[in-house]
């Protein structure tokens, strides 16, 4: 592209009443090579006429402005050519503030003493920011913002940035002009802003770092607890990245009318209300669980996605695999007793492997076209898989290569755009191993493997004899079955104890025999030990009635009980072993 936005003087001028906005911006353009035309993503907007832009002091007015309703564009022409350099356009706009929940829009509520009122709020992701100003509404386009709000003086006017200045508006509207400080390079579907009626609680970080989070009138005695869970796991967080919280503060808003369960916005995350509002009477368990994982998911996002973003959406995997996971290894660390790994296996490795064995399915990196097709990718693909595959990837390389190779990528990409494969680099440069070559069998391939296998004995030799191919529920072929092949981490655990014959990494073989000495014929094997790997086994029958007493007496693992069970039940399902068996485990 000729032209980059570098920076956004945004000002916005929301009418509650009207549920209209008024607003213009002027955004310093880097032109790369010279033009007559600026092209950017703009819908449901009107621009008004007093559009120009200025270079080397000259101001070249605006001579057209054509919309391209299906591409979400606006094409503006000028009088005379640009020269490549610096450049400020202005552009001044109107606004809808509508009730779909995406753009700029209007959100309900009603306030204690019944009196039903209105905000107006964001939600950008995926390509939306175009509907509250036009703009360069791509990830890769990064540029920092000033951000300036025209409100009502009694309401809350909140944005990514703390307030710089807050002054009583000229005119006799009585209203007020927040402008806020200037962000960082981000991308334009993280920024946020919201204006209404809100109260909050708030804290501080071990770091020094202002954790707010605001709810409508009534609200805020309910949002003890997500304080308490956002300030703890930002802490955790920067402990574990080695990398401060980028922002100078953080706030959690309830939103009435939210569409997502949340949105990462930087530093100004909206919430569902039912997500992160707690009862501390009567709220259930569950629900303080529920409320924890997201905010953990959002606030993880804060380094992995706002920090360093996906270049493109064909990339979200990395987004949203990546918070998913580490949201629950940061509660798992701050509420042990919860058995979070558990129920990470349940929500997402179970869950992704249940779509990951239909047809219908696709790879966890899959082109986007077109922000149209954006929307179809944020399924269990992206999320539960990506997880899945993420601690399998951590499980083979340990927990402390693993969180290097992660600092070592958000330190080289901070405030900039990568890509999976900037990751698999980071962490084959700190692990020695050729990460990218195992997982791109991971995440460029639709589906996942089934491993066969069946032993023989000969002394105290257990000969473990395994092949793999793809795990599909309907019926297939065997080409089919065998056109995919995976580099599969195999954690193997017995009952004695005993281990392989040599050191296990990888199964990158069709099929082949796993050695294991010293162990008597009467002893079980376990494959898939802890269920870390995105993958089903499926045991012989002697194996598999040999792991029973264990699974009667409770001395496996939860997590591999439930595995043994999932796999049983999906392997029966799809016709590779009798229900009879699935019914005895």
């Amino acid at each position: 592209m000729s032209v980059k936005p570098v920076h956004y003087e945004l000002y916005l001028r929301p009418d509650l009443d009207k549920f209209t906005f008024f607003g213009y911006e002027d955004i310093v353009l880097d032109i790369e090579e010279p033009i007559t035309e600026v092209v950017l993503n703009s819908v449901g907007l009107e621009i008004v006429r007093k559009t120009y832009i200025i270079q080397n002091g000259t101001i070249h007015n605006c001579s057209s402005i054509a919309y391209d309703e299906e591409a979400q564009t606006v094409n503006i022409k000028f009088t005379e050519g640009l020269s490549v350099g610096e450049a400020i356009l202005h552009i001044e706009f109107n606004g809808i503030l509508g009730d779909n929940l995406s753009g700029f829009y209007r959100a309900r509520y009603t306030l204690p003493d019944g009196t039903e009122r209105y905000m107006a709020t964001t939600q950008f992701e995926a390509a939306d920011a175009r509907r509250a100003f036009p703009c360069f509404d791509e990830p890769a386009m990064k540029a920092t913002f000033k951000v300036t709000i025209k409100a009502p003086a009694d309401k809350v006017v909140l944005s990514n940035m703390p307030v710089q200045v807050e002054t009583k508006a000229l005119d006799s509207s009585g209203q007020k002009l927040v402008v806020f400080e200037k962000t960082p390079k981000m991308s334009t579907y993280l920024l946020a802003f919201i204006v209404g009626d809100l109260e909050s609680v708030e804290g501080t970080t071990k770091n020094g770092t202002l954790v707010r989070v605001f709810a409508i009138p009534g609200n805020e005695e309910r949002c003890a607890f997500a304080l308490e869970v956002c300030t703890r796991t930002l802490e955790e967080l920067e402990e574990y990245f080695g990398v401060p919280f980028p922002l100078p503060k953080m706030d959690m808003v309830a939103v009435p009318d939210f569409a997502a369960g949340a949105m990462e916005n930087w530093a100004l995350v909206t919430y569902r209300e039912s997500a992160i509002l707690i009862d501390k009477d009567s709220s259930p368990a569950s629900a303080r669980q529920r409320a924890a994982s997201i905010i953990a998911h959002e606030n993880a996002h804060q380094w992995f996605g706002n920090l360093v973003t996906m270049g493109w959406w064909n990339d979200l995997w990395l987004n949203e695999g990546f918070a998913s996971w580490m949201g629950d290894k940061i509660i798992d660390r701050l509420f042990p007793d919860w058995d979070t790994w558990e129920l990470f296996y349940i929500d997402d490795t179970a869950r992704g492997l249940a779509l990951d064995g239909l047809r219908s399915t696709h790879p966890i990196e899959v082109e986007v076209r077109d922000p149209k097709e954006i929307g179809q990718v944020f399924d269990a693909i992206s999320y539960s898989k990506g997880a899945s595959v993420i601690k399998m990837l951590e499980e083979h390389l340990g927990e402390d290569v693993f969180r290097k190779g992660l600092s070592r990528y958000i330190t080289m990409h901070a405030y900039g755009n990568a890509r999976t494969e900037d990751l698999w680099a980071a962490l084959g440069e700190v692990s020695g191993e050729p990460v990218a070559e195992m997982m791109d069998t991971w995440t460029k391939r639709e589906g996942y493997p089934v491993l066969h296998v069946s032993q023989t004995h000969r002394g105290r030799t257990r000969s473990l004899e395994f092949s793999q191919e793809r795990f599909l529920y309907s019926q297939s072929t065997s080409k089919e079955r065998r056109q995919t092949q995976w580099k599969i981490p195999l954690g193997v655990m017995t009952e004695s104890g005993a281990r392989p014959a040599r050191r296990l990494r990888l199964i990158e073989e069709r099929a082949g025999t796993i050695r294991i000495n010293n162990m008597s014929r009467n002893k079980w094997v376990k494959l898939n030990k802890g269920q870390t790997g995105f993958f089903r086994v499926d045991y012989s029958p002697d194996m598999l009635a040999a792991l029973y007493p264990a699974v009667e007496s409770l001395t496996l693992p939860t997590l591999d009980r439930l595995g043994l069970v999932a796999d049983s039940y999906a392997l029966s399902r799809a016709g590779v072993i009798p229900a009879t068996r699935f019914l005895e485990i």
